[in-house]
């Protein structure tokens, strides 16, 4: 066991392959991820303005807003599993067990059928070992305590599990999004209700059943799609408003930074596997990046857009009415994850999105994300595509 993010590394390849096998091999969450990391954000060349406003609040949000959505508080998913007290002792839990099923965004699967193998083996003298595809890892420490299992490495990185029925059920990245089951042989793992690769398809291709995953699966890109929304920040006071067009994989994304009274406008231009960054106060433009990953999923760089495909899946939400500035709201309420902040979207009578909060969130760094607000305008077919003649602009390529 080198390293806790090695194990999470190859849990989640696995439950990646599985996922992506069911869903046909794409997904818009996937898509998303890719996105950001290549092309980091809206706009990496910014005015004056700009870049001393917008660019930490965007760069500081965009982890809350779009890792490992379908997460919860780190060690309580673990523990919520158990639905019955029983009692072992570390003599109990000593010998070998091997790696029968996984989970992931709360579809438990065959890991068999997917092809990944991992054993567990429990020492009676507190060490152990644990292998992924058949490399070794070393377990310098094993503890339980009250049914929770934590296994220690080589630089004392922990990981933990809980113990039902005679199987180890293991939360590699410690906040229920990675989770690997494990047993010994002839122990009755029955009661895992394991699905197949149909049921999975078919759960996918029906939702969760949740208003944000309405939302979210009536926007076509492709088709036509129009965001308009205001986002404030709790750093620097900033406000910023939003147009968003994007149509025939053509992304336009019009911004305008107001902090104290001043305010200034960027554009985000794509096209044809380009990025560019436009400026109406001059009607200059320069190249930002190229890239491809914005071909199938145009809409991956914008923020309502982000924290929509980061939850839409998600069945750990509670359902609650919220009130803002008067006015009480139906509300779906995601909690804060490891790699999450709390984020609620607010809904009026007619089911339309109003409002979504995200709250100030601490990652483990220790990096301090502001909290944020938006007020959705619309979310629509209207497209402006007058916006997507770049003629009168001066572009000074890359």
């Amino acid at each position: 066991m080198k390293k806790k993010r090695k194990m999470t590394a190859w849990v989640l390849a696995v439950l990646m392959a599985a996922l992506l096998t069911a869903c046909g091999g794409s997904g818009q969450g996937q898509d998303t991820a890719k996105t950001e990391s290549s092309v980091k954000g809206e706009s990496s060349v910014k005015t004056e303005s700009s870049a001393k406003t917008e660019a930490p609040a965007e760069s500081k949000a965009a982890p809350a807003e779009s890792k490992a959505s379908e997460t919860a508080d780190p060690g309580k998913e673990v523990v919520e599993v158990l639905e019955e007290t029983e009692v072992y002792t570390m003599e109990d839990l000593v010998g070998e067990y091997k790696g029968f099923a996984a989970e992931y965004m709360g579809y438990i699967y065959s890991l068999e059928d997917y092809g990944g193998t991992t054993n567990l083996t429990l020492s009676a003298d507190g060490t152990g070992k644990i292998d992924f595809d058949e490399d070794a890892n070393t377990i310098t420490k094993w503890t339980l305590e009250e049914n929770v299992v934590t296994l220690l490495d080589e630089t004392d990185s922990a990981v933990t599990g809980t113990v039902k029925h005679g199987v180890i059920i293991i939360d590699f990245a410690g906040d229920g999004s990675a989770i690997a089951y494990y047993a010994k042989e002839g122990t009755d793992t029955s009661w895992v209700e394991i699905m197949t690769v149909a049921e999975i398809q078919e759960l996918l291709e029906k939702g969760p059943g949740t208003k944000t995953y309405d939302i979210f699966s009536a926007i076509d890109a492709a088709a036509g799609a129009h965001l308009s929304y205001e986002l404030h920040t709790d750093y620097q006071n900033a406000n910023l408003s939003y147009e968003v067009n994007a149509k025939d994989g053509v992304y336009v994304s019009s911004r305008t930074t107001d902090v104290a009274g001043k305010g200034s406008t960027t554009i985000t231009f794509y096209k044809d596997g380009k990025v560019y960054n436009l400026f109406p106060s001059d009607m200059t433009g320069i190249f930002v990046t190229e890239t491809t990953l914005l071909e199938d999923n145009l809409l991956g760089m914008d923020r309502v857009y982000q924290a929509l495909s980061s939850f839409c899946r998600s069945t750990k939400y509670t359902e609650e009415m919220r009130e803002h500035e008067g006015t009480t709201y139906s509300a779906e309420v995601y909690p804060e994850g490891k790699y999450n902040a709390e984020t609620t979207f607010f809904y009026d009578t007619d089911g339309k999105l109003v409002f979504i909060e995200v709250k100030a969130f601490t990652t483990e760094s220790g990096t301090e994300i502001p909290a944020s607000f938006y007020t959705i305008n619309a979310i629509d077919t209207n497209v402006d595509e007058s916006v997507f003649d770049t003629s009168a602009y001066t572009i000074k390529e890359g």
